[in-house]
C-alpha cells in the first residue's frame, strides 16, 4: 500500500510541479511585457524590472497552482486507463476510492500550502510591488474615496463626506448628524473640510455650521466657528479610504476586525468587502477542490491522452471559473451570502462531475 500511495503521489506532483513551472514562467513573461512600455518610457532600470517581475512571481503561482494540479491528476488518471495499470490496480484488490486517496491528500497538502504562500509570501510581495510602482510612474493614491457614509458604532452619529484624501487625511464637505441615545437627531454639524490630527487622534473641522435640534425637530440654536472638534467623532482615516480590494492584502487579523467594524458603519460596503474577504480564504481550497473534481469523473481516453488531458482540464477549469465570477458578482450585489458565492460553484461542478461518471457508467 505505501509503495502505491507513493507512486501516485509522486506522479501527481512531479507533472503539477512541471506544469506549475512553465505556466509560472508564461504569466512572468506575460506580466513583463504588458508593462514594458511603462518601463522603457519611465526608464526604469533593468535590475528593477527584473525586481517587480519577481515581486509577481508568488501571484502567478497562486494562479497557476490549480489548474497546474487538475491537468495533472487528469494526465495521471487518463494514463492508468490508457495502459491498463487501472485494471491491475481493481484486480489487485484496490478500490478506486483506494487508488485516488493519495491524490486527495496531495489536494489537501498543497490547499494547506498555497495558505501559507498567499498569506505570509504573496500578500508582503505585492504590498512592496505595489509601493515601487507607486514610486516609479507616480500614480495617484488608490485609497482617495467619494460619497462615503459610515455610522458610529455606539449609535452617536452618522457622517457623510463628500470626498476623501488620503495624502492628506482630509475630508470635504462634511455632514454629521448627531443622534441621541433612542437614535433621534439632536445636532447637524455642516464642515467645508476636516483634517485628522495624529496627535490627539480626532478630526479637526474647519469652517463649521453647528446646529442644536430639539424633540420637535426645530432647529433652537445655530451658530458658525471657524474650528471645531468633537470628542466622540474619533473614526480612524482607514475606515474612510477606498479598501475594496485592499481587503484582499491586509493582514489577516487586521482584515478580520476592519471587516467587523464595516458591517456597523457602512453597511453598503459590507457585502462587497465579505465577499472578497471570503474569496480570499476559500479561494486556498482551489487545489484540493479541483483534484477532487479530477478524480470524480470518467476517464476513457486510450489515444492521444495528452491532448484529451489538456481539453478536459480546460473545460472543468472554464466551468468553474465562470460560474464563480458569476456568483461572486451576485454576492458583492448582496443577492446572496458571501459564502454562497464561493461554495456554489464548487457544487456545481462536482454535480456536473458526478452526472458525467454516472452517464459513462
Amino acid at each position: 500500500m505505501k509503495l502505491h500511495d507513493q507512486y501516485v503521489a509522486r506522479s501527481v506532483t512531479i507533472v503539477a510541479l512541471i506544469s506549475l513551472v512553465l505556466c509560472t514562467l508564461m504569466l512572468l513573461s506575460v506580466d513583463l511585457f504588458s508593462n514594458l512600455d511603462a518601463y522603457l518610457t519611465n526608464e526604469v532600470k533593468p535590475l528593477t524590472i527584473l525586481s517587480l517581475t519577481l515581486l509577481y512571481t508568488p501571484q502567478a503561482v497562486l494562479f497557476t497552482l490549480g489548474p497546474s494540479l487538475l491537468f495533472s491528476a487528469t494526465f495521471f488518471l487518463s494514463q492508468l486507463q490508457a495502459n491498463n495499470e487501472y485494471i491491475c490496480l481493481l484486480g489487485s484488490g484496490l478500490s478506486y476510492r483506494r487508488i485516488v486517496t493519495p491524490i486527495l491528500v496531495v489536494g489537501i497538502l498543497f490547499s494547506l500550502l498555497e495558505f501559507g504562500l498567499g498569506e505570509y509570501i504573496f500578500i508582503p510581495a505585492q504590498r512592496t510591488r505595489e509601493i515601487k510602482q507607486d514610486e516609479l510612474f507616480g500614480l495617484r493614491s488608490t485609497y482617495d474615496n467619494r460619497n462615503i457614509t459610515l455610522r458610529d458604532p455606539d449609535g452617536g452619529y452618522v457622517v457623510h463626506a463628500k470626498q476623501y484624501s488620503d495624502d492628506q487625511k482630509r475630508l470635504a464637505q462634511v455632514l454629521l448628524v448627531l443622534l441621541d441615545e433612542k437614535g433621534a437627531m439632536q445636532g447637524r454639524v455642516d464642515s467645508a473640510w476636516a483634517f485628522w490630527e495624529n496627535d490627539s487622534e480626532d478630526w479637526r473641522m474647519e469652517k463649521v455650521r453647528f446646529q442644536k435640534i430639539d424633540a420637535d425637530g426645530l432647529v433652537v440654536e445655530s451658530k458658525e466657528v471657524q474650528e471645531l472638534r468633537l470628542d466622540e467623532f474619533t473614526l480612524a482615516p482607514s475606515y474612510f479610504r477606498n479598501l475594496s480590494n485592499d481587503i484582499t492584502t491586509m493582514e489577516l487579523g487586521t482584515a478580520i476586525d476592519y471587516l467587523r467594524r464595516m458591517e456597523v458603519l457602512d453597511p453598503s460596503r459590507y457585502p462587497e468587502l465579505a465577499t472578497d474577504f471570503t474569496k480570499r480564504l476559500l479561494d486556498h481550497l482551489n487545489p484540493f477542490i479541483l483534484l477532487f473534481i479530477a478524480c470524480t469523473i470518467s476517464y476513457r481516453y486510450k489515444k492521444n491522452v495528452l491532448l484529451f488531458s489538456i481539453i478536459t482540464s480546460l473545460a472543468i477549469a472554464v466551468i468553474y471559473f465562470v460560474v464563480q465570477m458569476v456568483t461572486i458578482i451576485m454576492a458583492k450585489q448582496g443577492v446572496i451570502a458571501p459564502i454562497w458565492g464561493m461554495a456554489i460553484p464548487m457544487i456545481v461542478i462536482v454535480c456536473i462531475a458526478l452526472a458525467e461518471r454516472a452517464v459513462v457508467r
